[in-house]
């Protein structure tokens, strides 16, 4: 298994729908570039078979949150792996699950990114 952790969490569903499409386009490729520059950084390497994707949502509170909103935010991340070389394809032909989980308690907001091999 592989982790990727990026400090921040992008926008919810929610924020996105209230933003002017140029600016969601603007934030969805700004959120390609991070996980582009923390896969180099974090050294991860490609991953050529099947996965199970996990993202787990490190909140600073204990502020009520719904985690469909975030499972949008994982849209650009996975994408970013995808433009990094890691997946091969964000279809279901390599990627077999998302999972949306809720991590723990930290300081600075951020999400780690589990990506497990499958039979």
């Amino acid at each position: 298994m592989q982790k990727l952790n990026i400090v921040g969490i992008p926008p919810t569903l929610n924020e996105v729908k209230r933003m002017h499409y140029m600016i969601q386009a603007k934030e969805k490729k700004r959120w390609e570039q991070l996980v582009r520059i923390e896969v180099k950084v974090q050294k991860l390497q490609p991953i050529d078979k099947p996965v199970i994707v996990t993202y787990r949502f490190h909140f600073k509170d204990e502020r009520r949150r719904d985690p469909d909103g975030y499972a949008y935010s994982a849209k650009a991340i996975q994408d970013g792996l995808v433009k990094s070389g890691i997946l091969s394809d964000d279809s279901f032909r390599y990627v077999k699950e998302l999972r949306i989980a809720e991590g723990e308690r930290r300081k600075v907001a951020g999400i780690t990114i589990e990506m497990e091999e499958v039979a």
